[in-house]
């Protein structure tokens, strides 16, 4: 065997040393495709096994589409059920709310819907999916494993992923996750008054036909309490339908205003999209500060995008995460399909919001979608009022704030365990009188120190040994406080307690004087 393999690279060894030797130049779609037919019919020649011949023609496919971009993709015939397929597609079937990224073909978590039950179950960016319903993952694209998990509204499926922590070691956590759609509940599940001219609104996704709705509503009942500025924050919003984020920068920008342009190839796909309808009854004037992170994706990126180029908002926070892609399915001879990429969109200033992902392996592409970048070799555009704005990797803030600090590893340990989830519903049945509104315990978001000996106490009866100390006391309050108002008042108390526990909240809202200085009248 050994002189075999050896025999083999002795004779194709002048072939390389002719390849650098000689001029290179471009090869021919036609001695492609003889390259591709003689490697065909080397395996069926000589390969011992039997090999079946339109497997390794749809392996070539595959091969083909992910080599174009990360975000192509195929869905074969073989692995997709027709039928539940088309009961996804109708909505009979609803899925995870868990966005997927395909690293090295691998499932990895790139967000979990905000608003969602999963939201809640500690699963994190990164997060490899290793199992599903004790069965290994075969989906080989985000849809496909879509429709693969997808099930009956309510119902749960059993998620098993792998997780590398803080400190390198590896972690397996076993979710049992609701199936669920988050377009059917409210886009803007947090909409609050921060103090007396402070407004705060959470906006989660852009797949909920009533998002700007939702918004209006918002705006217009903080505006009627005194609300003079506005924190928005879209922070982890994977997007949804375009047309909706047009409908959503109508909000604050004047009707007939670009919000965002798209190009391709095909002159079809060529398209300048503007505010159709603006809620405006007249121009509002308060300064708006605008929240983003490396979660804010797709359809919130377009409106970042569009509310910074017209110098209507701060964009404060991280680089968001830079896709921004149309893309059209086209059917196979076989039943399969591929999706491609067949254009992308620009910012009204002319920025470029998808990352750049050309001579990029997809595992790299995705691990440094989070990645610290700052301006350099980035493509830039000015604003209306001439300020510098930059594009090619998401849209980049005005203000850039530090990335979040990791968990320690005895709080991310807690949370693998599901410990602060199963104490508050014990403690909140015997002390649900302590807490009688979301708005007593924003306005005082801390628990009495009998409520936390009584958790550390039930964490070590757990397996659990917390440190002690300040910093560990307000980990755990702040923790725990927001598992209370989710248990006792849904999302609504949740991200009030978030809005006004958040040091990145507090952190942007110190940035409202700026926020005035960049606004300026839309012509």
């Amino acid at each position: 065997m050994r002189r075999l393999v050896l025999a083999a690279a002795a004779a194709l060894f002048p072939l390389g040393a002719a390849a650098q030797e000689g001029v290179v130049r471009p090869r021919t779609t036609a001695e492609d495709l003889q390259m591709f037919s003689q490697v065909l019919n080397q395996i069926r020649v000589n390969h011992p096994d039997s090999v079946d011949t339109h497997r390794l023609f749809m392996a070539a496919v595959e091969g083909m589409v992910r080599a174009a971009d990360p975000h192509s993709y195929v869905i074969t015939a073989a692995r997709l059920s027709p039928q539940k397929e088309k009961d996804f597609r109708e909505g009979r079937a609803h899925p995870v709310p868990i966005e997927w990224d395909f690293a090295g073909g691998a499932p990895v978590v790139r967000s979990v819907a905000p608003g969602s039950a999963a939201a809640r179950q500690d699963i994190l960016p990164g997060d490899v999916l290793v199992a599903a319903g004790a069965q290994p993952v075969r989906a080989e694209s985000a849809f496909e494993l879509d429709v693969t998990l997808a099930g009956p509204r309510g119902s749960t499926v059993a998620l098993r992923f792998e997780r590398e922590r803080v400190d390198g070691s590896l972690a397996e956590l076993e979710r049992t996750v609701r199936r669920e759609r988050v377009d059917e509940g409210s886009a803007v599940p947090a909409a609050l008054m921060l103090d007396d001219s402070t407004g705060y609104v959470r906006v989660t996704t852009f797949s909920n036909e009533r998002a700007a709705e939702d918004l209006h509503a918002a705006l217009v009942r903080l505006e009627g309490t005194g609300m003079k500025r506005l924190l928005l924050d879209v922070r982890d919003n994977g997007g949804g339908m375009v047309d909706e984020a047009a409908r959503v920068a109508g909000e604050f920008l004047p009707a007939g205003t670009l919000v965002y342009t798209s190009e391709g190839r095909k002159s079809d796909v060529a398209e300048s999209v503007r505010v159709r309808r603006s809620f405006w009854k007249q121009e509002r004037q308060y300064p708006v500060v605008l929240m983003v992170n490396g979660g804010t994706a797709s359809a919130s990126e377009l409106v970042a995008g569009a509310l910074q180029d017209h110098d209507r908002a701060l964009v404060v926070g991280r680089p968001t995460f830079g896709k921004s892609l149309l893309m059209r399915g086209f059917p196979l001879t076989d039943g399969s399909a591929i999706v491609l990429v067949i254009g992308h969109l620009k910012t009204p200033c002319g920025r470029v919001v998808q990352r750049q992902y050309r001579n990029l392996r997809a595992n790299d592409y995705y691990r440094m979608s989070r990645a610290a970048r700052d301006t350099a070799g980035r493509p830039s555009c000015r604003t209306t009022g001439g300020r510098v704005v930059y594009g090619g990797g998401g849209i980049f803030p005005d203000v850039v704030t530090p990335e979040a600090e990791p968990d320690p590893l005895w709080l991310a340990r807690l949370g693998e365990d599901d410990v602060p989830t199963r104490w508050v519903g014990g403690y909140l049945s015997a002390n649900a009188a302590a807490f009688p509104s979301a708005e007593a315990l924003a306005a005082s978001p801390r628990l009495p120190d009998a409520a936390l000996a009584d958790f550390r106490a039930f964490a070590a009866r757990a397996g659990h040994t917390l440190p002690t100390g300040p910093d560990a006391d307000a980990r755990l309050q702040r923790v725990l406080a927001r598992g209370i108002a989710y248990a006792r008042w849904g999302d609504a108390g949740y991200y009030r307690l978030v809005a006004v526990t958040d040091p990145q909240v507090r952190e942007a809202a110190t940035q409202f004087r700026r926020a005035a200085e960049v606004l300026r009248p839309v012509p």
